[in-house]
């Protein structure tokens, strides 16, 4: 509390003129809030000096925004809106780091004899398996415990109330479990020294089998940064003619690691282009 200031609005006084986008921890990449993009000149905020570009909403009327989605944060946001006085948790942009770490320091205990961290995260309502994350630069890397931003959670606390069918919450890789409406794209990557360049994560569930395997980041250097064509969040289809559905994240890169350097591998991935833009508050 001592990094976040309170605001205090009246839910009466018609639209606050603000544009959200997900608030995502640079380094746990769990959801922490809603990120203040952009305030409409003469609205109600620019008015009344409310809230400021770059800060950070992360508790509305006391419920913490962490780890919920995107669209359940709206929800939260638009029934706060109904009641005559709204408060609200606002971060300065200045304090953003030190409460990225204080997020991340609690869950984090060392438990196993290779002294490498591990993160606790208290067991969710709906069963939500762990982001596995594998550098295809060079050593490989898990990311066991961020909560899955990349599932749509469903509390069955939070009020549906207002929500149109037509209007799909738009949680980072949302819907990518089928390949329709998503666009196929032809990716031959040259493999260098830095190797391919980027990163790929997936949904492991052992109810279900293997998940889809995305893209997740676009190294600073490497094959697909030099390429450019390649982007985070397209999900992997094919690896050389092979379809790799079904096949795991491991499985994956051992065939991406087998390309020697100065060969080339040919992806097909599938890109969903409006399910990556932020729908705005």
């Amino acid at each position: 509390s001592e990094m976040t200031k309170t605001v205090e609005i009246s839910g009466e006084g018609g639209p606050l003129g603000i544009h959200v986008v997900p608030f995502f921890s640079s380094l746990s990449g769990r959801m922490l809030g809603l990120f203040i993009r952009g305030i409409e000149e003469n609205s109600r905020s620019r008015r009344d000096g409310l809230f400021h570009e770059n800060e950070c909403i992360v508790k509305i009327n006391h419920v913490d925004l962490t780890d919920k989605t995107f669209a359940q944060a709206q929800d939260i946001f638009r029934q706060a809106m109904k009641f005559q006085s709204v408060v609200l948790e606002v971060l300065p942009p200045y304090n953003r780091e030190q409460y990225e770490k204080s997020a991340i320091a609690p869950l984090c205990f060392l438990d196993n004899e290779e002294g490498v961290p591990k993160t606790k995260i208290p067991p969710p309502v709906h069963p939500k398996p762990a982001l596995k994350t594998i550098n295809l630069s060079g050593a490989s890397s898990l990311e066991a415990g961020v909560q899955a931003t990349l599932q749509q959670a469903k509390s069955p606390n939070l009020p549906r109330l207002g929500r149109k069918a037509s209007s799909p919450s738009l949680s980072p890789l949302m819907g990518f479990g089928s390949k329709k409406n998503a666009k196929k794209i032809k990716i031959d990557l040259k493999k260098g020294p830095e190797g391919l360049g980027f990163t790929v994560v997936t949904r492991d569930s052992s109810v279900h089998g293997p998940g889809p395997i995305f893209v997740k980041n676009i190294l600073p250097k490497g094959a697909a940064v030099k390429d450019g064509r390649l982007q985070s969040g397209d999900r992997i289809l094919e690896v050389n003619g092979r379809d790799i559905t079904g096949r795991t994240q491991e499985e994956l890169v051992a065939m991406l690691r087998s390309t020697k350097q100065g060969e080339t591998v040919c992806l097909i991935v599938a890109r969903q282009e409006e399910a990556f833009l932020p729908r705005e508050l």
